[in-house]
């Protein structure tokens, strides 16, 4: 299970927020507008066996619940809320993903490691470190907690609500390396985004 979860997860990276890079077909994805996304939106510090900081974008999108799929079966929706790396120039840039259940209403929630075959079901995390274009994944023995002070699914398509809240949690990559990470999001929330996924992933582009 665990070198399953690794390898789905790798693959998430690379197709993660395809929507955001203009990549979504808009003749079978009818929600192919451009995900709304706060530059002040995102903030987290790390630190652990390496270091840094994030400030920036982050978006908030939607993927409803999907039956029949050939990895996990059917599942439930989620919000995927996640930063946006913007132009790739620092040696070291961090991408931070979590997943959080559709039924959710604001309060204190555990975060855990992400599961396959549970996808929607957990409020999860993983993050992703790229270093002189080198990508490292920590998502396994994750421990910590996330904080939803702002969030109303029923209002997504208002155009009025957003998703804010706070975060703290520590995990590890694959070699066992442990970091811990606090931060905070504040940024638009939208349903209609995402009309399907593949397998595990969310399709997002990154501009390494």
């Amino acid at each position: 299970m665990a070198a399953m979860e690794q390898v789905v997860g790798r693959a998430a990276i690379l197709i993660i927020l395809l929507v955001i890079g203009g990549c979504s077909d808009p003749a079978t994805d009818p929600a192919s507008e451009e995900p709304r996304a706060n530059q002040s939106g995102f903030t987290a510090s790390v630190s652990g066996s390496v270091d840094g900081e994030v400030s920036g974008a982050g978006v908030a999108t939607y993927l409803p619940p999907k039956e029949r799929d050939p990895v996990i079966g059917s599942r439930p929706g989620y919000f995927l809320v996640a930063n946006l790396n913007s132009d790739g120039t620092k040696e070291r840039e961090f991408l931070f993903i979590f997943r959080i259940p559709d039924k959710a209403e604001p309060g204190d929630y555990d975060l855990v490691t992400p599961n396959p075959l549970k996808v929607g079901e957990n409020f999860d995390v993983q993050v992703e470190m790229v270093e002189k274009g080198k990508s490292i994944s920590y998502q396994t023995n994750t421990v910590g907690t996330i904080t939803l002070e702002d969030f109303a699914p029923e209002r997504a398509d208002s155009g009025n609500s957003n998703i804010t809240g706070t975060f703290q949690f520590v995990t590890e990559n694959s070699e066992g390396d442990q970091i811990s990470a606090t931060g905070t999001f504040d940024f638009p929330l939208g349903r209609k985004m995402v009309s399907q996924d593949s397998g595990y992933s969310v399709k997002v582009a990154f501009r390494y």
